[in-house]
């Protein structure tokens, strides 16, 4: 059995270091786990914690431009994936804390028009939400809720 490389003794260093050569390097198994990790990876490697920006726009702006990009279509060339990860090093090739970019949908603090717009359209980014809801007038939004089925009195507590 196969040891799992550990995202941040193994996996991270590597990528800072360049080490591209890693992929041949590892079994078939680590290959596997780590295909796994590439999202984790992307959500690590594009944040580092520096007090110079120089390092943090260099890691957000590359990571977007090299590995991100094309994420889907490159879904089948785990390989390249790893390579173009590993390109996203700084040419300083030493090692960077990082810190991970959650995800988070942000519902506390909007308003009712974009809540509303959220719950009718829950696979949506909140960016979208967002602009949806200055372009889309208050007679718009209820309108659509009357399409929906809402009767007034909801219209009224949801708008």
């Amino acid at each position: 059995m196969t040891n799992k490389l550990d995202l941040f003794k193994d996996t991270i260093p590597a990528v800072d270091a360049g080490m591209k050569d890693l992929w041949e390097a590892i079994d078939e198994e680590q290959r596997k786990n780590l295909k796994k990790d590439f999202f984790t990876l992307n959500r690590w490697i594009s944040s580092p914690i520096s007090k110079d920006p120089d390092i943090q726009e260099h890691y957000l702006e590359i990571v977007n431009e090299l590995f991100n990009k094309h994420w889907n279509s490159l879904q089948k060339h785990p390989k390249l994936l790893w390579q173009l990860l590993c390109m996203c090093s700084h040419p300083s090739k030493r090692l960077h804390r990082k810190e991970y970019i959650k995800l988070v949908r942000k519902i506390e603090g909007s308003n009712k028009k974009e809540k509303f717009l959220l719950n009718c359209y829950p696979n949506a980014k909140f960016d979208e939400i967002e602009l949806l809801s200055k372009i889309m007038t208050d007679e718009q939004v209820k309108q659509m809720a009357i399409n929906m089925g809402y009767d007034d009195k909801q219209i009224k507590e949801l708008l």
